[in-house]
């Protein structure tokens, strides 16, 4: 009984002392944007899995992505089908080579993935979300897991998670959490400030393909 008297104290101040050593959530989102304000351009793989709770299925798909600034993106799909998005600063052209068909749309009305406008080092997110750290297993272990909730409410998304790598503050992955799935990007062999040319985010469709109006479909 006098052991036991004396371990509870003991290991109330062990409880204590051991707290919580991540740094302050506003000091990672501080630093996080920092890293990509600074950067002008990166390139690198990436391997996006959607997952779909209310039918039960999991689809992946790999490609390579390339950014620069401001507002050019170019994700060009691999596997399992061959797709690209591309970005130039005023347009966003989808194209499905497999269909011969181009969909373009004025990048302002565009719907980028709400999980990846970060890289091109827009916005404040501590303005437009609410910051907390996540226990979601997402990223490497010692990864900084953040979940972003929109202080203004969505229809397209609940949240989003993000994995920071604590040696640079770079985004490993990011996932947006829907009502019924998950949109998961999983990115690796990053590279930063390598110089990429405009050219790679020009889009002429190739002879053949139909183009197709974005701003004309039916919504």
């Amino acid at each position: 009984m006098k052991l036991a008297m004396l371990m509870t104290p003991l290991l109330c101040l062990l409880l204590v002392g051991a707290g919580d050593s991540r740094p302050k959530v506003e000091e990672v989102v501080s630093k996080m944007q920092a890293f990509y304000e600074k950067t002008e351009d990166l390139k690198g793989k990436f391997k996006q899995v959607f997952t779909d709770t209310l039918y039960d299925r999991e689809r992946a798909s790999y490609g390579y992505i390339y950014v620069r600034k401001p507002g050019m993106m170019r994700w060009n799909y691999v596997k399992p089908e061959r797709k690209s998005f591309i970005a130039d600063g005023k347009m966003l052209w989808v194209h499905e080579p497999e269909d011969k068909q181009a969909f373009r749309n004025p990048l302002d009305n565009a719907n980028l993935s709400t999980g990846l406008t970060f890289l091109l080092g827009k916005g404040d997110l501590t303005k437009e979300f609410v910051v907390t750290y996540s226990d979601k297993k997402l990223g490497a272990p010692g990864d900084l897991v953040l979940k972003l909730t929109p202080k203004a409410a969505t229809g397209q998304y609940e949240h989003l998670v993000i994995a920071i790598k604590p040696a640079d503050y770079s985004v490993g992955e990011s996932m947006v959490v829907q009502k019924h799935g998950t949109n998961h990007f999983i990115f690796s062999k990053m590279q930063f400030n390598t110089k990429l040319g405009k050219s790679r985010f020009h889009f002429k469709p190739p002879e053949g393909t139909r183009v197709i109006d974005g701003t004309k479909l039916k919504r």
